[in-house]
């Protein structure tokens, strides 16, 4: 999506930034590109009606914690909020780069080798989120941002704290359908580290075949123990793609299992060079979040006819970077592109060596 002007009615200074243009807007509120110095920030300003519920109050204080305590390395760092303000907010990071939904409806399914790298990257993120005993509970393509270092797992507005009471309800099933495991789909509160991994997996679904794994229209429909849709997934990902999206938790790999298991494909694939300078997508995918990040920000032209400016725009949108403007960047040179059946040679690859050492080190942190 463009950047869009502020509308009359918006605010031009939240908390100490100043508010030049729209992102975004979803059901909680609207998300502003904003400055309190020469770098970007995404400012969540939440919708008035909104700031009155005091249940509503509860869920943003822990989306505030939940992106507190996850950091910045997955995800979009916390740069300032104010949960008690009469208006709530919350300012991080603001990452220029394409959601994975973006690019798969723009460009197709990812590559084999893309599918895995989107693995690695998503496990890894799983087991940092995990580790904080925070779950995501909506992981889907279009709250993953890949950008040229990695991806970005994005929106802890439904986020919960693992073993905690949280503040759902049974009848309530958060998420989205498409990607829900079928137990959060039934409740809720029954959300686990398993249920994100059937979400990890549906969304590797979606970014290698191009279309969800599940179609409904009520949470009932999910509860069911019906058959993914797997059509045009890759025979390599068929068994891990089917082991996450297991019908019972228990029978599902941990975060840590998929990027093991990812990563010994990466490695198969001879990914692990010295001087691996891009991530090992397809040439369309790799172009456009180069081009994203060539982009500058800059503010959008103002409105002039101000009732042009009220239209309204669909709830429930992801909060998502623009879109690249018209003319086009002069990108760098991406990589060659790596031959599917290259395998490494016999010399040890420190790169691997130290992806190998990072898996060894974290099974004491993460419990495996």
């Amino acid at each position: 999506m463009v950047l869009q002007p502020l509308r009359p009615a918006d605010p031009t200074r939240v908390g100490n930034f100043r508010l030049i243009g729209r992102l975004g807007q979803g059901s909680m509120g609207v998300v502003y590109l904003g400055y309190r110095s020469t770098r970007p920030v995404a400012v969540k300003v939440v919708r008035p009606q909104l700031a009155e519920d005091e249940y509503f109050r509860k869920r943003f204080a822990l989306e505030l914690e939940a992106i507190r305590r996850v950091g910045g390395f997955h995800t979009a760092a916390l740069v300032g909020a104010d949960s008690r303000a009469a208006t709530p907010w919350i300012a991080t990071q603001y990452i220029n780069a394409p959601s994975l939904l973006e690019l798969v409806e723009q460009h197709g399914p990812v590559s084999e080798l893309g599918a895995w790298w989107l693995a690695a990257g998503l496990a890894d993120a799983l087991m940092h989120i995990h580790s904080v005993r925070l779950l995501h509970r909506d992981l889907k393509p279009g709250n993953v941002l890949v950008a040229a270092d990695g991806v970005r797992v994005i929106d802890f507005g439904i986020s919960h704290v693992s073993g905690g009471t949280g503040l759902t309800s049974a009848s309530a099933a958060l998420g989205t359908l498409a990607y829900m495991a079928p137990e959060q789909a039934a409740d809720s509160r029954k959300a686990s580290e398993a249920s994100d991994v059937y979400s990890l997996g549906a969304t590797l679904v979606h970014a290698a075949t191009g279309h969800v794994p599940f179609y409904a229209q009520m949470p009932a429909q999910r509860t069911l123990d019906i058959q993914p849709d797997l059509s045009g997934l890759p025979p390599t990902l068929l068994d891990l793609v089917t082991h996450t999206l297991a019908f019972d938790a228990e029978d599902r790999p941990t975060a840590q299992s998929v990027l093991e298991e990812a990563m010994g494909r990466l490695f198969d694939f001879g990914v692990p060079t010295e001087a691996q300078a891009y991530p090992p997508l397809p040439e369309a995918f790799l172009a456009a979040v180069l081009e994203r990040q060539a982009t500058p920000v800059e503010a959008p032209d103002p409105v002039p006819d101000p009732h042009a400016a009220v239209d309204a725009e669909p709830d429930g949108a992801a909060d998502i970077a623009p879109e690249p403007v018209p003319e086009p960047a002069v990108l760098p040179r991406p990589a060659e592109p790596l031959d599917p059946g290259r395998r490494p040679d016999a010399t040890p690859d420190r790169w691997a060596a130290r992806w190998r050492s990072r898996i060894e080190d974290r099974r004491g942190d993460y419990g495996g």
